[in-house]
């Protein structure tokens, strides 16, 4: 069964959130959209690997998706991790189109696109440290270092080719490079290497309350990540046809001047984008200032109708997700 989902990655949203609110000529924009690029392609490439679990038969496995841990001063991310009562899995995964070519000699990793190569850290040497630090994780947490820890780097476009310079030996770390499609496979490899149970369902279960209470979000302050200053966001509701900011709220609708268009929920992504971008907590006042809003009373009924949270008394009333 799968414990822990997969969640949809909060940089999606802030990156195109920022897209949208800075000036179309700002340095950070070719960054932005790369890594944009980047996070949207590595979740696709997850979620192709989810698929392809999916054909297990859930009650003899515990599925764990994007889990972050820490161990001392230092955070690790693991992309799936499977469980069950004879072995452990830590699954990293890759999106990387056209040719990966791996050397195992000198562990190095180079995709080739087109007329491009271009270097990346190899997937071996990256899984057998996160191997490492998830048994270092568990004897922290007063538990015994599993037995049958195994660990595999799955391509997950189907296009890519893998390529090694030399052909790796049969029990070399690099034979656990493979494409999603042949997950499975590994799955039944390793249900009949590991027949013995190692580990009891109450094991199991400390285990994934463990992990359940110390995964931890990562958060992105993504204006400090780029290098731009609050007041470089542009403020105020944007039309949904063209874009135009700011749009003048006549009564109760925001209308766009440039191409006509009048809507009464014009102002539900512009607030998204706030708490995307600009800070945790929104008032009366910060709205108002955020939406070009003169009423006070307007501000009020907005954030109402939001069903936010909300704390504090008088000038400290504040809102929240």
């Amino acid at each position: 069964m799968v414990v822990k989902e997969r969640e949809f990655p909060i940089r999606i949203h802030q990156n195109k959130a920022l897209l949208k609110r800075i000036r179309k000529n700002h340095t950070a924009i070719p960054r932005i959209e790369s890594d944009l690029k980047k996070i949207t392609a590595g979740y696709k490439g997850e979620k192709a690997v989810d698929y392809q679990l999916g054909f297990l038969e859930e009650k003899n496995y515990s599925i764990f998706h994007n889990v972050r841990l820490k161990i001392g001063t230092q955070y690790f991310q693991i992309d799936t991790l499977i469980i069950n009562t004879r072995y452990i899995v830590i699954i990293e995964v890759k999106n990387l189109a056209g040719i990966i070519r791996i050397d195992p000699s000198i562990r190095q990793c180079t995709r080739i696109l087109g007329d491009t190569q271009e270097g990346f850290i190899d997937p071996i040497s990256q899984v057998e440290k996160l191997t490492l630090l998830f048994k270092k994780w568990l004897l922290k947490q007063g538990m015994m270092v599993p037995q049958h820890i195994e660990f595999l780097v799955v391509i997950s476009n189907p296009q890519t080719t893998i390529e090694f310079t030399a052909r790796p030996p049969l029990h070399s770390p690099y034979t656990r490079v493979i494409h999603a499609q042949n997950i499975l496979h590994f799955i039944n490899t390793l249900n009949g290497k590991y027949k013995k149970e190692v580990r009891t369902i109450k094991e199991i279960n400390k285990m994934k309350r463990l992990i359940i209470k110390h995964h931890s979000v990562p958060e992105t302050d993504v204006l400090d990540y780029y290098r731009i200053e609050k007041d470089e966001i542009m403020t105020g509701v944007q039309c949904e046809k063209c874009f135009a900011a700011p749009l003048p709220r006549v009564s109760n609708y925001w209308i766009c001047s440039k191409c006509g268009i009048r809507s009464k929920n014009a102002h539900l992504p512009a607030v998204e984008d706030y708490f995307l971008l600009l800070d945790d907590v929104i008032t009366n006042q910060k709205l108002r200032e955020y939406l070009h809003l003169p009423s006070r009373n307007v501000a009020r009924n907005i954030l109402s109708s939001l069903n936010l949270n909300s704390a504090g008394t008088g000038r400290g009333f504040y809102y929240f997700k």
